[in-house]
């Protein structure tokens, strides 16, 4: 069998796939599944999927395997590998593919300079055979079938499920607490693994939620976990993906909040919520909580949804102040995060994604 080396999202979108993670994905994108995702959002069956799982390889790559039926990928950096089977090698159309799934063609989008850069073709192919080495952050790496059984075992049956990329400040423990009103527990799940430049490192956003919930929030209402998976920044696509995948862990309701995996000005704030209005929630199999935006009101010395706090006594904040804040070495106020949160922010000796 014939072997070709693969990056570190490469072989854990694998990892996903086989892990269940992606369902009803049971391996990368063949050619009718590919253009069906980008062109209606649903694989050749008609099964609910948004983002094309794909894995690129240059021209050379696609002579060596032609005619293959079968390809071990190996990550050389951590050891793990996967077996293929029945593979497919196609070329797409990288402007449709960047088009359809981010809705643009500029480069200055991170997604879409990704796509650019990706080799010409795409194998398709199921995950027959798994090895994995070096698992990022174990001890908080669960399987969709390990959540299920903590689930299970804790009594929940309610689960809601918040999606980060960024550490929590009070404006995500607002919505946090809001949510578990509805719930009888929540899964705090932050996506690990690349990122743009700025985002908060990896190890910066696990401290911070294990002091969230273990001086704040309490075990017993809070399961922390993490989700290895690089940010497509995709905004109402993502939200979709994001949602499909926590009703794979076993969540029964998921948080979208305000310009959810959005980057700079390519979606609207609400862009990524109401997409879920053409989406059945029986197909999509988890419910959905659209909730505004959190400020604090001055007048009353609390945080509140945007809608209920009159303009004049609004103040707002946001990931990206808490960063300004950090890089400017200042603390910040008390009604944006939790001192001792920010104390471990501010210690890190990289917060920040370079």
């Amino acid at each position: 069998m014939k072997e070709i080396s693969v990056n570190k999202e490469n072989i854990q979108d694998a990892l996903n796939l086989a892990q269940g993670v992606y369902a009803p994905l049971e391996g990368f994108l063949y050619s009718r599944d590919f253009y069906s995702v980008l062109e209606r959002m649903r694989l050749a069956d008609g099964k609910l999927w948004s983002i094309p799982i794909v894995l690129d390889i240059d021209k050379e790559a696609a002579w060596f395997l032609k005619n293959e039926k079968k390809v071990k990928i190996v990550n050389e950096a951590t050891g793990s590998e996967a077996v293929l089977d029945n593979i497919e090698i196609y070329n797409f159309d990288k402007n449709e593919m960047a088009s359809q799934v981010f809705g643009t063609l500029n480069e200055a989008h991170p997604g879409v300079a990704e796509i650019f850069k990706k080799g010409d073709y795409l194998i398709g192919g199921k995950i027959l055979e798994f090895q994995e080495k070096d698992r990022i952050f174990p001890e908080y790496n669960y399987t969709p079938a390990q959540t299920r059984e903590i689930f299970r075992k804790k009594g929940w049956k309610k689960i809601v499920a918040f999606q980060t990329r960024n550490i929590p400040h009070l404006g995500h423990e607002f919505l946090q607490r809001y949510a578990l009103k509805q719930a009888d527990g929540i899964f705090i799940q932050p996506v690990v693994g690349k990122k743009k430049p700025y985002d908060f490192n990896d190890e910066c956003i696990i401290f911070a939620y294990q002091v969230l919930i273990e001086k704040f929030l309490g075990k017993d209402k809070a399961l922390f976990g993490v989700l290895p998976l690089k940010m497509n920044y995709a905004g109402p696509r993502e939200a979709v993906m994001h949602a499909l995948i926590r009703r794979n862990f076993g969540c029964t309701h998921f948080i979208v909040g305000r310009d959810h995996a959005g980057v700079g000005r390519f979606y609207t704030p609400t862009a990524a919520q109401e997409i879920f209005d053409k989406i059945p929630e029986r197909e999509l199999g988890i419910k959905i909580l659209k909730l505004g935006e959190v400020v604090f009101n001055s007048k009353t010395g609390k945080h509140c949804f945007d809608e209920d706090c009159a303009e004049e006594e609004k103040i707002k904040f946001s990931g990206t102040k808490i960063r300004d804040f950090i890089q400017n070495k200042e603390n910040p106020p008390e009604y944006v995060i939790r001192p001792e949160i920010f104390g471990v922010i501010k210690n890190h000796p990289n917060p920040l994604v370079d």
